[in-house]
């Protein structure tokens, strides 16, 4: 447990049938609240500081359910399936899970805060293998945050105290890395997750930089979006990040609470949330992932739930 770093992680993590949120010259978007499961707990079902959310090609919903140290698996409507994990560091065991991922191959992508590692699981929850250790050399973290996969298949991860994105095989295999900790356009300050968009662009969630970095598959500094504010298109942590099939890009606003939607160039189109408790309000949310039929999901953190969306275009 890095409890040298405790604050830092601190400030990582610490109606409504309709709801139609903000206004575009071009076009307007209504999202919809579906419903939210959760509550405050340790049974089945129940979260301890959700942090991280994802999706696989059934359906499923994944939860890094980092309090409690375990992943739990839901049915689309919200359903428990299934948990695997506990407080550890052997394998299977976790350290604050945080944005975990589904790849092509099905299986279940797991960076740990505490234990400096990926582990990789079957969608059942079986291990399979795991990648990474402590560390500042190539293919070491220190407190990895979240990952996705690029055009290759290959996997990016948000190397958080380390201000850099590691690049790997499937397998594993380091292959290259890109960014260091700084302030101008090209470098990092505490990276916390990565989305692909449909050209194979890396975008990045700049946490403390309080912006989105987008890069080419190489690691080319190509544009970058937002600074520090309380105003549409800036940021106050932008923790993660997701694409969908329009390439328009939707950014977990941790402490504003809200969600904020652009388009691929960066240009804000849409917010979607506020502070609060009630459906379609937020508590510190920390994740989100969107199915390709335009259905939203967001790991409401301190409200200590998932709530569901569905995005439907006028």
């Amino acid at each position: 447990m890095k409890l040298r770093n405790f604050n830092r992680l601190s400030a990582l993590l610490i109606a409504v049938a309709l709801i139609s949120f903000g206004c575009s010259k071009k076009k307007s978007l209504e999202v919809e609240f579906v419903m939210q499961w959760g509550g405050s707990g340790s049974k089945p079902g129940k979260f301890s500081e959700p942090i991280g959310v994802a999706l696989d090609a059934q359906g499923n919903v994944y939860v890094a359910d980092a309090g409690n140290n375990r992943i739990q698996k839901f049915t689309s409507d919200g359903k428990f399936v299934a948990e695997w994990g506990r407080a550890g560091s052997a394998k299977g065991e976790f350290d604050r899970p945080m944005h975990l991922a589904v790849g092509a191959d099905g299986f279940i992508y797991v960076p740990e805060y505490g234990n400096d590692r990926v582990q990789v699981f079957n969608s059942d929850g079986k291990f399979q293998f795991m990648i990474g250790k402590s560390g500042k050399g190539d293919g070491e973290f220190d407190a990895p945050a979240g990952l996705n996969f690029d055009s290759n298949g290959k996997i990016v991860l948000a190397d958080f105290y380390n201000h850099r994105i590691q690049i790997f095989t499937m397998g594993g295999e380091f292959q290259h890395k890109f960014g260091g900790e700084g302030h101008e356009f090209g470098q990092l300050y505490y990276p916390t997750d990565i989305a692909v968009d449909g050209q194979g662009n890396i975008l990045v969630a700049d946490a403390y930089n309080h912006r989105i970095q987008i890069f080419s598959a190489s690691g080319e500094p190509l544009n970058s979006f937002g600074k520090k504010g309380t105003e549409p298109g800036q940021f106050d942590v932008a923790n993660a990040l997701v694409t969908d099939h329009q390439n328009r890009i939707f950014v977990v606003d941790f402490y504003n609470n809200r969600i904020q939607i652009f388009d691929k160039g960066g240009e804000f189109l849409y917010q979607l949330g506020s502070a609060g408790k009630a459906d379609g309000q937020f508590e510190h949310p920390t994740d989100i992932a969107i199915s390709e039929e335009g259905e939203i999901y967001v790991a409401d953190f301190g409200n200590n739930r998932i709530q569901k969306f569905r995005l439907n275009k006028k």
